[in-house]
């Protein structure tokens, strides 16, 4: 109900303000004309149209309706005459509003030039001029005018004129006092603005009120108000320009209806007709132009914006931005990234001084990142280290986007650097650590094997014992047998190579470190075999029977050796112990294949027959400090996950259908 009084108040008030318009208008009216110089009704009604719902349209066209048919009748026009112009009046309304409504997207204070050309084609010439032919036709049909075409003119004429003075006055008073508040001017702008006030006011009473009508007049003096109009288009936008030609009209207006101004040299009908087009040929451009200046005004803000907002942004994340203007080959650069790359403030930089700083061994790449940007008008994103004059050398992440001019000037590249030494010195600090507790977790895992190692390594001691006790029996013989003595000898070289593998694997697992680590080609069968040696004897002391299905088509690896041995030898001592409580029925197997998984990878499986993992999901028992024996400490699979991504690979984990698990890992093959 009260949304319903609100909206019958608003529509009251509208019919009001046409109305006075209207009465306002028949003032201005031609000579012999019922044509108005200047129809105010048309914009105030094109405005409320604007300003209100579409839906309540309807209730605002027929309260404007009654309103001029009511001043019409008590001027004594005749009421089919004046039902006509109701409806002529209304239908150029709603086209001009529905127009502006529907093909002007941007707000008011946001327009763009687009939007202000559309709005002079669309109001100012195609719906004036459109509509005039109708208005016209009736007009003279009735009487009320001298010729169609005259009259088509003056139609046209007088509602462009309306619209582009009227219209942008009407709806920025509306917009200040409905949807914001004008912003506090500064004392010398307020300045300004009187001082261009007064100038017009002034130029005004003195062209088009103290200037005589007739011959003698000089029509440059309608060029006099220009420069300021000009000056007010520049410093106060649309708004300034709009209540500036508001000024003018109402005092070219005002001068020649009262027999004074540049607009009387010819015919009352003809100067009428001067007067519009000067209006309107001042008007259009001076508003584009204002809308021109306020729009380029809102991009710099908005850059200025952006800019700001950046340099928050790249202050908050310790970055550095730069652009290199690579046709000038200038580089301008923040501070932070001068003090990033060693260079003196201020100094003026060029490619060459960036590249210089670059470290020797990085230099190479890094060009080669950039010159591909430049070349695929692309990114890249590369780390290296720049060597300052002192020797420090710092870590570098930069990111750079190449992006090409549409003005010819060449290609520039935008990007921001970081200082990313810390991190890259808690990363090989991490990376040290990681690598001595593998090794300690090797150390441990073999330390566990010392009673069966033991005795793997005496029984070719104990055959090599006897052997060469023999072969010195067999030599001490009146006649040797020296196929015997032979034949001892190679069974003493047979188990001396199995003994010397044996400790060779296990001395180079427990010499590695850290600093050692290298990535070689390496063939995955062959580490196996290795291990399998190794655990050997842990496999008969908890009676399992190892199994091993290597493919012979197996491509080979790019990686450390002795840390995939590391891996193997676990996975496998773990399926030991999963398999140590299973009754020792013949079940007690393990199988370890490989086979290659696709073009690109290799697949490892280690399949037990134990009990399976109970650990729900399976991939938390990577996870460190997960483990199911009472006595492990839950780094051996997690240490083993991170050596396979190491690697470039990935290890699951997955129970059996029937029983136990299998543990698969996938390794990229060299791409040698």
């Amino acid at each position: 109900m009260r949304a319903a009084l609100r909206t019958a108040s608003y529509v009251l008030a509208s019919t009001l303000a046409y109305y006075i318009a209207t009465r306002i208008a028949w003032v201005l009216c031609f000579p012999d004309s019922k044509v108005s110089l200047f129809f105010p009704p048309h914009a105030v009604l094109v405005c409320v149209l604007l300003l209100v719902p579409t839906r309540h349209w309807w209730a605002y066209v027929l309260s404007a309706v009654g309103a001029h048919f009511l001043a019409t009748q008590q001027a004594g026009w005749p009421p089919a005459y004046a039902l006509t112009c109701e409806a002529f009046d209304g239908l150029k309304c709603v086209l001009a509003a529905a127009g502006i409504r529907f093909l002007i997207r941007s707000p008011l204070k946001a327009i763009t030039l687009r939007d202000a050309i559309l709005f002079v084609l669309v109001v100012v010439v195609l719906v004036p001029f459109g509509t005039a032919f109708w208005g016209a036709s009736f007009t003279v049909s009735y009487g009320f005018g001298t010729r169609y075409w005259i009259e088509w003119r003056n139609l046209g004429i007088s509602n462009a004129v309306t619209t582009v003075v009227l219209v942008p006055v009407f709806l920025l008073g509306a917009h200040y006092l409905t949807v914001t508040r004008p912003r506090a001017m500064s004392v010398r702008r307020l300045l300004e603005a009187a001082l261009v006030g007064v100038g017009i006011v002034s130029l005004g009473i003195f062209v088009f009120d103290e200037t005589p009508a007739g011959p003698s007049t000089s029509p440059a003096l309608l060029y006099a108000p220009i420069p300021l109009l000009i000056w007010a288009a520049l410093r106060f936008g649309l708004a300034g320009i709009s209540f500036s030609m508001l000024i003018v009209t109402v005092q070219a207006i005002s001068g020649t209806m009262r027999g004074h101004g540049p607009f009387l040299a010819q015919t009352p009908a003809e100067n009428a007709v001067a007067l519009q087009l000067f209006i309107l040929v001042t008007a259009t451009p001076l508003m584009l132009l204002a809308v021109v200046i306020e729009e380029e005004r809102r991009s710099k803000e908005a850059v200025r914006e952006s800019a700001n907002l950046m340099g928050l942004a790249a202050e908050a994340g310790d970055l550095a931005m730069w652009v290199w203007d690579v046709s000038g080959n200038d580089v301008w650069m923040t501070e932070r990234g001068r003090t990033l790359f060693g260079l003196t403030s201020g100094e003026r930089l060029g490619f060459a001084a960036t590249f210089d700083r670059v470290h020797p061994e990085d230099r190479a790449a890094r060009d080669e990142a950039i010159q591909r940007a430049l070349q695929t008008c692309g990114e890249y994103d590369m780390q290296y280290r720049v060597q300052h004059a002192d020797g420090t050398v710092r870590w570098i992440h930069g990111r750079g986007r190449c992006v090409r001019s549409d003005g010819g000037t060449g290609p520039k590249l935008f990007g921001v650097s970081m200082d990313i030494t810390a991190r890259k010195l808690a990363e090989a600090s991490a990376t040290q650590k990681r690598a001595e507790l593998e090794h300690v977790a090797r150390v441990a895992t073999l330390g566990a094997l010392t009673s069966t190692l033991t005795h793997e390594l005496r029984q070719p001691l104990t055959a090599i014992l006897s052997n060469s006790s023999a072969g010195v029996r067999l030599l001490d013989a009146p006649e040797p047998d020296l196929l015997e003595v032979r034949s001892a000898l190679t069974e003493i070289r047979d188990v001396t190579e199995r003994a010397g593998e044996v400790i060779g694997g296990l001395r180079a697992m427990l010499k590695r470190d850290s600093s050692s680590t290298s990535m070689t080609i390496v063939d995955v069968n062959h580490v196996i075999r290795m291990v399998e040696r190794i655990v050997h004897g842990d496999a008969s002391l908890h009676r399992v029977t190892v199994q091993l299905e290597l493919s012979p088509d197996l491509c080979p690896v790019k990686g450390d050796s002795v840390q995939l041995q590391q891996v193997i030898l676990n996975l496998m001592l773990n399926a030991f112990s999963a398999m140590s409580g299973i009754e020792l029925d013949g079940t007690r197997r393990l199988v370890v294949r490989t086979r290659p998984h696709g073009a690109s990878y290799v697949l490892v499986e280690v399949q037990d027959s134990g009990m399976g993992i109970a650990a729900d999901p399976l991939d938390s028992i990577f996870e460190p400090f997960t483990t199911s024996k009472p006595e492990g400490l839950g780094l051996g699979l997690s240490i083993c996950r991170s050596i396979i991504e190491n690697h470039g690979g990935r290890i699951s984990a997955a129970n059996n259908p029937d029983r136990g698990a299998t543990l698969s890992i996938l390794l990229p093959v060299s791409p040698g």
